[in-house]
This record gives structure tokens, C-alpha cells and sequence, in this order.
């Protein structure tokens, strides 16, 4: 019995195999009458007998779950009895026909250690009263894993990480796909999975260092019985600690003083700086109630770091402690006294739900609308969430708030009805950290009852060839009631991903990133119809089974398959090799680029990976966003390299010491420390933290308290802006006043400097305060500021979790949060204005009656009016119009003052926005308006039901979704500026026929011929240029339709490419000059010709012909054309991978390898690929040398792009992609030498022949050349000078060898090339081309009769190799397949003789 892992023990520990196959074995022979004798049930795994083991490693029980088909061949009525006794089945699919019934069941219970047996008895009952029951016998084994067979380990030292602190990995090998749900202890130690390896880890007290920071630390776990002891040492073993070190308080004298929190959960914050020679933490803040906060490392360099730390919010208790571990100093007492911030109540208000539509007499309206009211007070600035069903909104001020000012307000809004709820409920949510939950539910009566679900016709899943490996999942959807929701993994991508068809039925795609999915794994479909009838399908389940479909995601998505035993997760053991190609950085004010190689052989070339980096500046990039994938990089499989390469950035002015990584993958993470000591680290060797964003030096209020009058002052703040090593950039501030809630927001830059630099720049911003007026204070609510590193300082005075080691306001702690304020005094005082007005007029403009959201520009346009208030309208105060769709999605469209009418006494408003591609569909769209403020301090607002009593043609709106041949670009893929591959997304893309791209850089306007379509959501294009400059890009249909014009930023990315040599200029020739101007023309360089013109002058052309056979034998290439005016005269041209030769620094010959053995697999069209190796004679396969040789040929012009050389690959042209791995070199002074040979023979010998060669260089693309010629025809073959080795662009030479024999005479023209490869360790890459020209006639020619060529142009083959990626490639196919074709050159030849001896 093969050991079978943990997650298959919970979920059936069974090979799950296509069910169709399940359904054509019966494990009984059936006699069939009437009514059957038996019943069928078979095993999903087709197998009786199964073996377990424990849960856990010192568990006695075993899980198991099992599925089983039972299936009637007529149509009784099946049940099925438990198993074990103990366990019911769960009918996971059943279909009853008039035929057959079949029942799809599953199994899961616990069973003890031994060997159990028991049977699955099915049941059929036929009217009126006969049953057939038939058993399937099972034998079920629970055994423990013995011990002694296992090794376990655990990690020399514990490990830190920001987000698991101290921990330790313990590591089990041995146990196959067998995988303990956790370790027993001996004690109540916990130990939590990684990513469903058997790789557990533990989390450290940390308070277990204090005072033995040199110890070692012992584990005890339990497997099987057997006691195992693990040792690891401190995380602080032998590391040397600071001798000195300051400590700062904010604010200073927080030890004797209260202190009023800086806002809301705004607490203390301690920086120390110290001599530490390490990047370890060596502190951390111990509250009262035992929550542990670590300092992290903000500035400085080895020798001088400072570090930062918040105190926990403790309030009431104040016994908080300093810990130093690594100092093994005894803690100290830190006695504070933090005051909450706001510690008041919002009471209980009360919820009123009020119904409308429906008949109803109050609003004579046809859309059936909710609408949900409360009297508040004293509202806190921040955002609230509301939710109806399994919609929700999050919206802040003013969305909802219909009249008032802090002292009290109404808050009212209307959301639209949903037809299928039995019972509206609303849950209303102000923030999210305090008790201010309120919930109201009410019965709803007329609703419309529909439950046929939708159906999933077919699905599929294809992988797109960009940087992301993203996918392209298909489905298929009927639904009678229509679809109104998609939902992949969890997120709802709406009904914008319908590429054709309607929601009733209709073809849906969505393109899916794995690296933004969960860690779980899991990848579930769930659609619902507008009435929430829904279907939801994860790995493995039935679908339906006539026809037969099954949901399965590919297992590079989701390698937790539930019923697989194949599934291979992602461990330590996994890779072979991992590499960087710099190992030590220097972060000193730039970046490191850098490029990380993984080679494996057990890992699948589709498999998610994404690497994530965890060094303080990218893990405060996370922080800001709030995404721990935020910044992370794929990691993607090149098949040039066959290797996984990623290109990663690691910020500037980071950390000295290790950088930490983590690998995610589809189920889970590893991470660089659980990689073991044998994997190379990345290390910053030179440069000095900047971790802190900008903050204020300088806050001073202008005017503040200084009554408003006649005199024209200016209100507002001077603020200074320090940012010392990376220097400000951007910020914004926003200001609120604490009566009417006005709003201001300031966005500036560093250019908006009244004076200063990036380090140090002093800034204004002013609030328009007219003389009617309310006293009030205006307070800074929320800022951010970002330094040229994107490093970002954050305050929101209300925020729900906030940081305060990174609030701007670090300074003014000791001032309290009073130094934000601005007090405006006005005098004499407005009258009280609470007047609610009225709306005079509401109307929408659109195209059509009906917005079509299928398109990109559907705009729709609003024009309001408000009766004007006495006290007039506060300046600069603008109100909003909310675009509402039934599932709370939200369009806010921002006004502008159009008109003030004194006559008619109105302020008239408008406002443009556009919609979403989707939004809303299918349903309707409402509109509400809310942000008007008056000069008394009074803000007024207008829900939907308002708008709707008086102009019910205007409070909604139509929506459809059309989906046509006109093409959109939505997004793109990320792309660095070295340029390459980029996937376009959009709509409508399915008949795009090229892509039309204009560089800013250089001014360059460019068309790309589209290199694959997927579907109509996605476009892969290559060869896009270096740049780092935007660029734009419009995709340009079969028909002609233009898309959208997109511009592209590219990331910069620094390589370091060597210099390719280039060839020296060469003089212009041909007769006339370069061919003439239709041809090509004279450079100071020589003659560049025109498509599809080639050669030295531009006399040769390129001819199309038929594909060449494929050599099943190896990958040599014979290519047969006609010669000119001659139907019976043929030339057959051969191109041979001779050998690969090792050379000593003198060139001489020091080994010879010829292949003799190919294995050849077709990819598809075209495309083959041959594989063989070299052994040598310590016959450790380890150690042998593998090329593998991949042909494909090009029926059509394409361009490509090889070592960061753009190629243009012609019509007829046959390219090669040769890998070779690690060659053992006799000397580090020696190289290789790939030897090509070329052959060129006219089947006609009787004719006037002449042979040629000539051996050069190429004008336009750098390379070498070689041209064989016979007679009208000849083998071109073009040798690019630059080959990748070990992942780096190298310059490649190429030579003419005269030291081997040819068979070169009148009719034959015969030549060998070498190919100098220089040493390499892991890889080395070529990617050679050939194609078909007319070429010029020869010079210096062997001939067997005297006679003048034809004047017209020879037509040539053309072998175009592509420098040092083509001569690898040749040089591994050439022996087999000479040989091949020159047996066929023979047989044409012996037929020609025959012919003319007859004659």
C-alpha cells in the first residue's frame, strides 16, 4: 500500500479519476429484465482496499472520506446505509431519469488503529413493492507512521519575521504525500502547518530570551510514541549587542504627564537610537495587558540605527515595559497614563424602514425602493458601511446626510428593493473597531418567487503566456431568471466579463492572477441569478452527468484537489538550484535590480509563484496598501532557460544585512529562511535606512482666533515639510470644520514649495472664509505624505486601526492635537438657518433612453438646482450626485457651480461622469444627492425618494449591456522598461489583427502583428522597445474598428548589458547600388535592404516555400526547392548539428561528442522539439549534459526578439531554440565549439554549373554570415554574435572551419561553421532561423564549364542563424540528420543519371 498524505485522509484519500471512465465498469455482471438484479457501485479510485494513517503524529484515529457511484439501470428510488455504522452518506449529485438513477455519495468518519471491513449497501425500490440491494465490500486500515523511518529537523537558530515574530520551522521527511494535520507535544505547545507541507512551525514567547539571549531551547514532540527532542539556539546566540543607546519619548515627558491620545488609538511612541551591528530587533514594548509591540528599524546604517515603536492602547492600566533581549538588561518600568481620545456613545438610534413601489400610494413611482432614517449626533469623519443581504457600501461624508450640523442630523438613504428577500434587513455600521452595530429587519410582502437555478453548460481554463501567468477561465451559463452575479475565487467580477450572448444565456471570461487569490488554495465558481438561485462548484464537483462534467481546476491553480492523492505541494525540497544573479547590493540612493533563477525538476512549468519581499521599505509599501502582496513579483517559467527567472526591485535605502523573501504559491508560502543554509542569501552590503515618511517641523495656524471682519485676512496653515535622505515628493490634507462638516482638500508637491528643497520646503494652504460666517474650528482630519521612495507617512484622526509610528505629527505630541486646530471667529454671528430646501429642478442626460455600460463612453450628465438659502452657499463647498445600482455598487459624480440666479433666487449645479464598463447590469441605476452647506453651518441633502416625488422621470435610469465588435483596452499587464511580451486586456479583442504602438520617448509610431488572442478579453504582443518613458498603444481589428488609445508606464528596471560588438562598416555595392530604391539603399554602414530583399547589395529575395519534412530522427533540416526554368532540376539544401567540441586555450581539439540519438515530440504545427544528451564516464546521471532543440517554422513574417535583439523572422523561415546545460570543462581556459555544417547540392550536374561561398558580415543586424551557392540558388545563414549564457547576454564568435573535410565541387557547395561558446555553469541558450532568398551571382566560383551566370537574381536559401542561440542549436541536431538527407540526395541524383545514360 503506498502512504497517502493527511489532506487525502480528510477528504477521501483517493486517486480521483474522470468519472466517465468510472461509469463504463460495472463491478458485477448485470442481468437485465425489467428491473435489475443488481445495482452498479463502484469506487471513485476503483479500489476496495485502503490504507491510512494518523491525523496527527501521535494520534490514534485515522479520517477518511470516500465518494462511490451508485447507479440504477431503471428508475427505482435509491438509498444508501450508513457505513461503519457510524457515518451517513452525502448525496453530493444525484439525476433521475426514465432510464436510470444515479446517486453520487460521499463518506467521511474516524476510524482506530487496525484493520476495518465493511459494506456499502444500495437499495432500489420498485413500485409497488420490490427492492433490489446489492454491497460493495471495503476494507479500511488505520496504521501509524513508524518513526524510525522519518527524519526530523529543526532550524539551527529561531527564526524572525515581522508578521509570524519568533518562530521555528520543524521539517519531516520521509512520509511521502502522507501529512500530519499538526505535532503533538508533550505538553500544550501549538504548532500550526505551512502551506499543507509536512513543514510545522512554532511561535516563541518572545519574554523566553530575556536574560538568556545565548541559550538553547528545547522541543518535544510526539510521533507515533516516540518522544523526539529538538534543539535549536536563540535567536540572539552570539550576537554582539549595542553598547550605546538614546532613548526618545513622544512626547518627552510622557513619563510624568497624562497624555490626551493624538487622535483616535493615536498612542505614545518610543525611538531609540544605539551602536547595533545587526538588523535583529532587540526590543519590543510589553502593555499591561500583555500585548507585544517590537520596535522597527526607521533610519540609519550599521553601526547608528534608530528604531521605532507604539505603545498599545492600555486604557485605565499603565504598567508598561521595556524589553531589550539581546542586551540581557533587566526591563524597564515604564509607569504612563494614556486618555482616550473620545470615550462618548452614540446612543441607540433608532432605524426606520420605510417601503416604497409596489402600488404604493405615497410615491407614485414604479421602482420598488427602501429607504432606511435616524437622528444622530456628533459625527466622527470617518466612512459607514451599509449592508443589505450580501451587498454592501462603504461611503463617508456626505453620502446619506439629509439635514443638520453635529448638534443633531438625519440621516436617510434609499437603496433599491431586492425582488426575491421575504424580509429586508439593514445593518448600518459606523466604523468598525466600536460597539456601533445597529440592525433592522422588516417583512416584505408582493415578491416575486422564481427557483430555477442557472446552469453551468462548460467551462474552461487557459493559461496566458504573460509575466502574471494569469488565466483565462471560460464558462458558458444558461439562466432563466438571468445572471446578476459572477464569482471566482471569491471575487465578484460582475457581469462585465460577458464577452457574448445575454445574461440568459451567454459566454463569460474572466481573466484570473493567481498571486491575488487566497493562501488557501481552493478555487470555487458561484453564479446567482437576480433572484439569488445560485449554483456554487469547487474542485472535483459533479457538474452534471448527462453530459458528463466535472469542475476541475487545473492543478498548478489548486493542488489541494480533494480527492487526489497526486497532488504535489511546494516544499524546501523542491528545487534543485536557486540563484541571484547579484548576491550582495548596494542600496546607497538606488535600487536593486536584481534577477532571481529557480531550477527544478519536480515543480510543474505552470505553477504560481510569486515572490514576495520582506524588507522593511517593501513591507511598508504593504502596509500603506494594506496587502501583503502588494509590490510582489511573479516568478515564471522561461523555456529558453528552463528555468523559473524573476525580475525584482529591491527599494533604495533599505536595511543592511539579509534581505527576507518569501516564494507564495497556489496553497501556501515558503519562506527564505525554511530554504535552508545551501541557498545562496541576498545581502545589502552598502547603504543607509530611510523607513520614516516626511513629517512636519513647522505647523503654525494662520489667523487663528482672530475674529472675522471687514479686513481681508487669510486663513489657514504654514507648514514645513522634512524628509532627510529621500526627500519629499507629494501630500495631501484635508481639513473638516467641527459644525457644518465642510470639507477641504490641499493636494501639492514639492514644485508647490514657497521655498526649500526635498529635504527641507516650507508650504501654504488657505480656507476661503467669507464674512457671514459660523464661529468654528477647522481640524486637520487626514494626511498623507510620500518621499521619493514611496516611503508614506499616514493621520486620520478617526482612523479604525492606525500606525502611530508613521503619523506626520511625531513632533507636536507634546503640543496635543489642539496644534491642528484653526479657530475662526465670526462677528456679528449669522442668523440660524435651518431652512430645508427645496429642490427646484433634477434631470439626467444620456445618449440614449437607455445607457448602454457594454461601452467605454457612456457618459451621463446631471443638471440640478437648489432654492438659494438666505444665508447663501458656502464657497467651495460642491454637492455630490451617488449613482446607486441594486447591488450597492456606487458611481460619486463631484458638482460645479454653474450659476447663482438673483433674479429666480437658485444656485443651478451640473456635473459629467462616466460609468464603469458593466455597472449596475443587470438592473437599474438610482440617483440621491447630498453635500449642500450653507453660511449658517446647515448641510442639506436629497435621497432618491425625494428626487422622485417631484421628478419621477428623472431619479433612475436604464441600463444595458450590449456586447458588439468594437474593440476597449482596459489594462495591461505590468511591463519593465527593458521592454519584451505584454498582455493587453480589454473587451471585444477576438478579432484584433495588429496593435498599433507610439513611443513618447523617441517619437517612434511602430505595428505590432499580434502574437496570440485569448478569447476577446486578452492580447499578447511582443517586442515591444526598451523604454522608460509611456507609451501608448490601439489595437486595430480584422474590419478596421480602432479600440481606445491606452498609455502604458513601464517600471524602470536597470540591466546590465554587455557590450555587443558591432561590425565595421562596409562599402555599398550591386549593380545598381543596394539593388536600386526599390530594394534597399546606401548607409554610412552599408547597404540595408528592404523586405524582402537581402544580402551584402540587396540581390537576394525571399522565396516561400512549402514546410520541410520533419525529421523523426533528429533535428537536422533538408530544404528542397525547384531550380529556376527547370521542373526536373531540383537543389536540396541540408543543415546538420554536427558535434560539440571542446577546445583549450590554444583551440586546439580536445574532445570531440557527436549525437547519434534524438528523441523527437511534436508540440503542435510546425513546432518539434528533440532531446539528447551527452554521458560521460563517471556515469552519474547528475553530471551529464542535455540539449534539448526546438524547431519551428514560420509561415508568415513575425518578429522575435532573442538576447534583447529584435529579429525579423521571414516567410519560409525555420528557427531553432537550443539549450544546453552544465558542461564539465576539462580547464576553467577552455570553451566549446559548436559545429554546423551546411550543404547545398544541384540534382542536375549536366547543365552549366558553378558552386560559391562566401563567409561575412551583416550590415543591419550585427551578425555573421555564410552563402553557399549553386548555380541560380543558394543557403544563406545568418549567425547573430550573442548568445545567453546562465541568464546573461554574452557576445558570441563565430568562425569559418577549414580543418574538417567538405565535399564542395561545380555542383555541390559545402561548408562548416563553429560557434565559440565560452564557459558557463548551469546554461547556455541559442535560437537560430533559416530562410529562403534570391540571391546575386557568386564570385570566385568552382565551375566545370566556363560560362556566364544569368543576369536575373538567383533564388537562395537562406539558413538565418540567430548567433549564438543558433549555432547551439545546430550543432546538437546536425549528425543525425545529415545523414537522413543525404541518402535521399543520392536517390535523386542516381534517378537523374539513370535518365540522361537512357537518353
Amino acid at each position: 500500500m503506498s502512504k497517502i498524505s493527511n489532506k487525502m485522509k480528510a477528504y477521501g484519500g483517493i486517486v480521483f479519476f474522470f468519472l466517465f471512465i468510472f461509469f463504463n465498469k460495472v463491478s458485477c455482471q448485470l442481468v437485465r429484465d425489467s428491473i435489475p438484479n443488481q445495482l452498479d457501485i463502484e469506487s471513485f479510485s476503483q479500489q476496495q482496499s485502503y490504507l491510512f494513517y494518523q491525523d496527527t503524529s501521535n494520534s490514534t484515529k485515522c479520517s477518511y472520506t470516500l465518494r462511490f457511484i451508485v447507479k440504477d439501470n431503471d428508475s427505482g428510488t435509491l438509498s444508501l446505509k450508513k457505513l461503519f455504522s457510524t457515518d451517513s452518506p452525502n448525496i453530493l449529485y444525484s439525476t433521475k431519469t426514465s432510464t436510470s438513477t444515479v446517486l453520487v455519495v460521499e463518506f467521511s468518519g474516524i476510524i482506530p488503529i487496525g484493520s476495518h471491513t465493511s459494506n456499502l449497501t444500495a437499495m432500489s425500490l420498485y413500485p409497488p413493492i420490490r427492492i433490489v440491494q446489492s454491497d460493495y465490500s471495503l476494507t479500511l486500515t488505520c496504521s501509524l507512521v513508524d518513526s524510525s523511518t522519518l527524519t526530523i529537523t529543526i532550524d539551527d537558530v529561531i527564526n524572525y519575521d515581522t508578521n509570524m515574530a519568533f518562530y521555528s520551522s520543524i521539517r519531516i521527511h520521509g512520509m511521502d504525500y502522507h501529512r500530519f494535520n499538526s505535532l503533538d507535544s508533550l505538553g500544550s505547545d501549538i504548532f500550526f502547518p505551512f502551506a499543507r507541507t509536512n513543514i510545522f512551525g512554532y511561535n516563541w514567547d518572545p519574554l523566553i530570551f530575556e536574560n538568556q539571549r545565548n541559550s538553547i531551547f528545547t522541543i518535544s514532540i510526539v510521533v507515533s510514541g516516540v518522544i523526539i527532542n529538538l534543539k535549536t539556539k536563540s535567536f540572539y546566540f552570539n550576537v554582539p549587542y549595542p553598547t550605546a543607546q538614546i532613548y526618545y519619548f513622544f512626547p518627552q515627558n510622557i513619563i510624568s504627564t497624562p497624555f490626551n491620545e493624538f487622535g483616535f488609538h493615536y498612542s505614545p511612541v518610543l525611538s531609540t537610537t544605539s551602536n547595533t551591528q545587526t538588523a535583529k530587533p532587540y526590543q519590543l514594548l510589553l502593555s499591561p495587558n500583555k500585548l507585544y509591540t517590537f520596535s522597527k528599524p526607521i533610519s540609519g546604517k550599521k553601526g547608528r540605527m534608530s528604531f521605532i515603536a507604539a505603545f498599545q492602547n492600555s486604557y485605565g492600566l499603565n504598567n508598561f515595559s521595556l524589553i531589550s533581549p539581546l542586551e540581557d538588561q533587566p526591563r524597564i518600568s515604564l509607569p504612563l497614563n494614556i486618555k482616550e481620545f473620545y470615550n462618548g456613545s452614540y446612543g441607540n438610534p433608532q432605524l426606520i424602514l420605510s417601503l416604497y413601489g409596489f402600488g404604493s400610494i405615497n410615491i407614485p413611482t414604479l421602482i420598488p425602493l427602501f429607504q432606511v432614517t435616524f437622528t444622530g449626533s456628533y459625527y466622527r469623519f470617518f466612512d459607514n458601511q451599509y449592508k443589505v443581504g450580501v451587498d454592501k457600501l462603504d461611503a463617508g461624508w456626505p453620502f446619506g446626510y439629509i439635514s443638520g450640523n453635529q448638534t443633531t442630523y438625519v440621516h436617510s438613504v434609499d437603496f433599491l428593493r431586492p425582488i426575491n428577500y421575504s424580509a429586508l434587513s439593514i445593518i448600518y455600521r459606523f466604523g468598525s473597531t466600536l460597539p456601533n452595530e445597529f440592525f433592522y429587519q422588516s417583512v416584505v410582502t408582493n415578491l416575486v418567487t422564481e427557483t430555477t437555478q442557472p446552469i453551468l453548460v462548460s467551462y474552461s481554463f487557459k493559461r496566458l503566456k504573460g509575466k502574471n501567468s494569469n488565466y483565462l477561465f471560460t464558462a458558458n451559463i444558461i439562466s432563466k431568471n438571468g445572471v446578476k452575479r459572477i464569482i471566482f475565487d471569491d471575487i465578484d467580477y460582475g457581469l462585465k466579463t460577458l464577452v457574448s450572448g445575454s445574461n440568459k444565456n451567454g459566454v463569460y471570461e474572466i481573466i484570473y492572477t493567481p498571486s491575488q487569490n487566497s493562501f488557501s488554495g481552493i478555487i470555487s465558481f458561484l453564479c446567482y441569478d437576480i433572484y439569488e438561485n445560485n449554483f456554487y462548484y469547487f474542485q472535483d464537483q459533479i457538474v452534471s452527468y448527462e453530459p458528463f462534467l466535472v469542475f476541475k481546476v487545473p492543478d498548478c491553480l489548486s493542488n489541494c484537489s480533494y480527492f487526489y492523492l497526486k497532488f504535489k505541494n511546494i516544499s524546501v525540497d523542491s528545487f534543485d538550484n536557486i540563484s541571484f544573479a547579484k548576491n550582495n547590493l548596494n542600496l546607497l540612493n538606488s535600487a536593486g535590480y536584481n534577477t532571481m533563477y529557480l531550477n527544478s525538476s519536480k515543480i510543474d512549468p505552470d505553477s504560481q509563484l510569486v515572490l514576495i519581499l520582506m524588507d522593511p521599505i517593501s513591507k511598508s509599501y504593504q502596509s500603506a496598501q494594506g496587502n501583503i502582496l502588494y509590490g510582489s513579483f511573479p516568478i515564471v517559467y522561461d523555456s529558453n532557460l528552463k528555468l523559473f527567472t524573476c525580475d525584482f526591485i529591491v527599494p533604495k535605502n533599505n536595511l543592511f544585512g539579509e534581505v527576507s523573501y518569501y516564494i507564495k504559491f497556489t496553497n501556501g508560502v515558503l519562506t527564505s529562511n525554511e530554504l535552508g543554509p545551501n541557498t545562496p542569501k541576498l545581502l545589502v552590503n552598502e547603504t543607509y535606512l530611510d523607513n520614516q515618511g516626511p513629517i512636519f517641523s513647522l505647523l503654525v495656524p494662520l489667523n487663528n482666533g482672530v475674529m472675522v471682519d471687514d479686513n481681508s485676512r487669510e486663513y489657514g496653515y504654514i507648514f514645513n515639510i522634512t524628509d532627510d535622505l529621500n526627500g519629499f515628493s507629494s501630500g495631501s490634507i484635508t481639513v473638516k470644520g467641527s459644525i457644518d462638516n465642510s470639507k477641504y482638500v490641499f493636494n501639492f508637491s514639492l514644485s508647490d514649495a514657497m521655498y526649500g528643497n526635498k529635504f527641507e520646503s516650507q508650504y501654504q494652504i488657505l480656507i476661503p472664509v467669507s464674512k457671514q460666517c459660523i464661529s468654528q474650528v477647522y481640524i486637520i482630519t487626514n494626511v498623507i505624505l510620500r518621499d521619493t521612495n514611496n516611503i508614506t507617512s499616514i493621520y486620520n484622526i478617526y482612523s479604525n486601526n492606525p500606525d502611530p509610528t508613521i503619523t506626520p505629527f511625531l513632533k507636536f505630541y507634546d503640543d496635543g492635537i489642539g496644534s491642528t486646530y484653526l479657530n475662526i471667529i465670526c462677528n456679528p454671528p449669522i442668523p440660524i438657518d435651518e431652512d430645508y430646501q427645496q429642490l427646484v429642478s433634477f434631470k439626467h442626460s444620456i445618449t440614449n433612453s437607455i445607457i448602454d455600460v457594454g461601452k467605454l463612453n457612456n457618459s451621463i450628465r446631471f443638471d440640478f438646482s437648489i432654492d438659494t438659502p438666505r444665508t447663501g452657499i458656502k464657497d467651495n463647498q460642491l454637492p455630490i450626485v451617488y449613482i446607486i445600482s441594486e447591488k450597492l455598487d456606487k458611481v460619486e459624480c463631484l458638482s460645479t457651480l454653474e450659476l447663482v440666479d438673483k433674479i429666480y433666487g437658485t444656485t443651478n449645479y451640473t456635473c459629467t461622469t462616466t460609468l464603469p464598463i458593466g455597472f449596475g447590469y443587470p438592473g437599474i441605476l438610482i440617483f440621491s444627492i447630498y453635500g449642500f452647506i450653507n453660511n449658517a453651518g446647515y448641510f442639506f441633502g436629497y435621497p432618491t425618494d425625494t428626487i422622485a416625488k417631484f421628478f419621477p422621470s428623472s431619479y433612475y435610469v436604464n441600463i444595458n449591456y450590449l456586447v458588439d465588435e468594437e474593440p476597449i483596452i482596459t489594462s495591461t499587464d505590468n511591463i519593465f522598461s527593458t521592454g519584451g511580451n505584454l498582455l493587453i486586456y480589454g473587451k471585444s479583442l477576438s478579432n484584433t489583427k495588429q496593435v498599433s504602438i507610439y513611443y513618447s520617448e523617441t517619437n517612434v509610431q511602430s505595428t505590432i502583428v499580434q502574437d496570440e488572442i485569448y478569447g476577446s478579453s486578452a492580447v499578447l504582443i511582443n517586442s515591444i522597445s526598451e523604454t522608460s518613458k509611456p507609451f501608448k498603444i490601439q489595437i486595430i481589428t480584422t474590419s478596421g474598428l480602432k479600440s481606445n488609445e491606452y498609455w502604458v508606464t513601464p517600471i524602470y528596471f536597470e540591466t546590465t548589458t554587455p557590450v555587443i560588438p558591432t561590425n565595421p562598416p562596409q562599402k555599398c555595392s550591386g549593380n545598381p547600388e543596394c539593388g536600386g530604391k526599390s530594394q534597399g539603399y546606401c548607409s554610412p554602414n552599408g547597404c540595408i535592404c528592404f523586405s524582402p530583399w537581402i544580402g551584402t547589395s540587396c540581390q537576394s529575395k525571399v522565396i516561400v516555400v512549402p514546410p520541410p519534412i520533419v525529421n523523426p530522427n533528429e533535428p537536422s533540416t533538408n530544404i528542397i526547392t525547384n531550380s529556376s526554368k527547370s521542373e526536373t532540376s531540383s537543389l536540396v539544401g541540408v543543415i546538420s548539428i554536427v558535434s560539440l567540441r571542446e577546445l583549450d586555450h590554444n583551440n586546439k581539439v580536445i574532445k570531440i561528442f557527436k549525437f547519434e540519438k534524438w528523441n523527437q515530440t511534436n508540440l503542435e504545427k510546425n513546432k518539434n522539439i528533440y532531446s539528447t544528451s551527452i554521458k560521460f564516464q563517471d556515469n552519474n546521471s547528475n553530471n551529464d549534459c542535455f540539449i534539448n532543440v526546438e524547431t519551428e517554422w514560420y509561415e508568415t513574417l513575425r518578429n522575435i526578439t532573442f538576447a534583447n535583439q529584435l529579429l525579423v523572422m521571414n516567410p519560409s523561415t525555420l528557427k531553432y531554440n537550443i539549450n544546453i546545460t552544465a558542461y564539465p570543462f576539462q580547464s576553467k581556459l577552455n570553451t566549446l565549439q559548436l559545429v554546423i555544417r551546411a550543404k547545398l547540392t544541384q540534382n542536375d550536374y549536366n547543365d552549366d554549373i558553378c558552386s560559391n561561398q562566401e563567409f561575412g558580415k551583416t550590415v543591419a543586424d550585427n551578425s555573421d554570415f555564410i552563402q553557399l551557392s549553386v548555380k541560380d540558388h543558394s543557403l544563406y545563414g545568418r549567425f547573430v554574435k550573442r548568445g545567453i549564457v546562465d541568464g546573461r547576454i554574452t557576445s558570441i564568435g563565430n568562425v569559418k572551419l577549414n580543418d574538417l573535410d567538405d565535399e564542395s565541387n561545380y555542383y555541390t557547395s559545402d561548408s562548416f561553421v563553429g560557434i565559440v561558446i565560452p564557459q558557463y555553469t548551469n546554461l547556455i541558450q541559442l535560437d537560430p532561423d533559416f530562410g529562403l532568398l534570391v540571391d546575386s551571382s557568386p564570385t570566385d566560383s568552382t565551375c566545370k564549364k566556363s560560362a556566364s551566370l544569368s543576369k536575373e537574381a538567383k533564388i537562395g536559401i537562406i539558413v538565418g542563424c540567430i548567433g549564438f542561440v543558433i549555432v547551439v542549436v545546430i550543432v546538437v541536431t546536425l549528425c543525425v540528420k545529415y545523414k537522413y538527407h543525404i541518402r535521399n540526395l543520392k536517390s535523386v541524383i542516381k534517378m537523374n543519371q539513370i535518365k540522361a545514360n537512357k537518353n
